[in-house]
Order: structure tokens, then sequence, then C-alpha cells
């Protein structure tokens, strides 16, 4: 950043940089907030009926990939998550994942009580994502479910289990 001074006048003249651009980028998804695109689901542990199922629509106009969010973090969503989790108390075993009812190729976004993103893409059957999240510390887990394609969207079915033995 460069400074000139002139009587009367301040100008700031700032260059870009890619760790702005980064800190910008990622401040474009919602976290931590009080609405979702498909709901909250307030979750005890051992919660039932196990899994909860959530309808939810993917896809979206960011790009979870420019995000810089981490490895995996990839697909098209949108800025507000698909749906937020409450979770009470903590889980030894909470696994998130995504159906889409047309085979539609969806990826996952996890923001894991707003302190680590965790993300997949096809863990199951090649267009199904899945996140696991061992011994999950109560509080908000923000959740997007994106579609791996630019500009396609897909009916699609987030599941909210705490059975090791419940996947697609």
């Amino acid at each position: 950043m460069s400074v000139s001074l002139r009587p009367g006048r301040i100008f700031v003249i700032a260059a870009l940089s890619a760790v702005a651009l980064r800190v910008d980028a990622q401040g474009a998804l919602l976290v931590g907030g009080a609405r979702a695109n498909f709901g909250v689901q307030r979750l005890d542990p051992g919660f039932v009926p196990d899994p909860r199922r959530v309808a939810v629509v993917s896809g979206g106009a960011l790009n979870a990939r420019a995000l810089g969010l981490g490895p995996g973090c990839v697909g098209w969503v949108t800025a507000q998550p698909d749906v937020i989790v409450r979770l009470t108390g903590p889980s030894a075993n909470l696994r998130l994942y995504a159906v889409a009812a047309d085979g539609t190729d969806i990826t996952l976004l996890v923001n894991a009580n707003r302190a680590a993103w965790r993300c997949n893409d096809d863990s199951f059957g090649g267009t199904n994502p899945s996140v696991d999240l061992g011994n999950a510390a109560a509080g908000q887990y923000d959740v997007w479910v994106g579609s791996f394609r630019e500009g396609t969207t897909a009916r699609a079915t987030l599941h909210i289990t705490e059975l090791a033995t419940n996947h697609p």
C-alpha cells in the first residue's frame, strides 16, 4: 500500500493481493447465522429418527473451489447454508451425506462448528458426498449441498446420522 500526502488531502492506493481476495471470497459464505435455505435442525445426541432427512436443492452461484476452503471443497453453492445443524451435546460419530434424486453429481461442504471446513465429492456411488465428523462437539454446523457442474441444480436429500452403518 502506498500513501501520498498533499496539503489538505490524503490519497490511499491499495494493491489487491491473493490473500485479500481469499478473505473476501470466504466472507461470501454466511457462517454462524440463524437462517438456512432449507431450515435448522436441532439435534440431541441419540436423536430419533436416525437418520434425519432434509429435502434440499443443490447448487448456487458461488464456486466453492475458488473460495480456497480446503481439499475437496468443490461445487457450486449459495451464500447462505442449505441446512444448519445445531447439535446440543457431543456425538461420537456424526455423519452427513447427500443423495440426488436423479443421480446428479453433488458435493457437500460443512463448516464444522465454526472451526474447520470438511468437504467431499463422490464418497459413495460415484456422485454421493459424505462427511464424517468423529467426536463432534456441541454447536452449530453449517451445511451446503453443492452441484459439481455450474448452473446445475438437483433435488436431493441430506441425511444426518450417528449410525456408523448408515451411508448411501
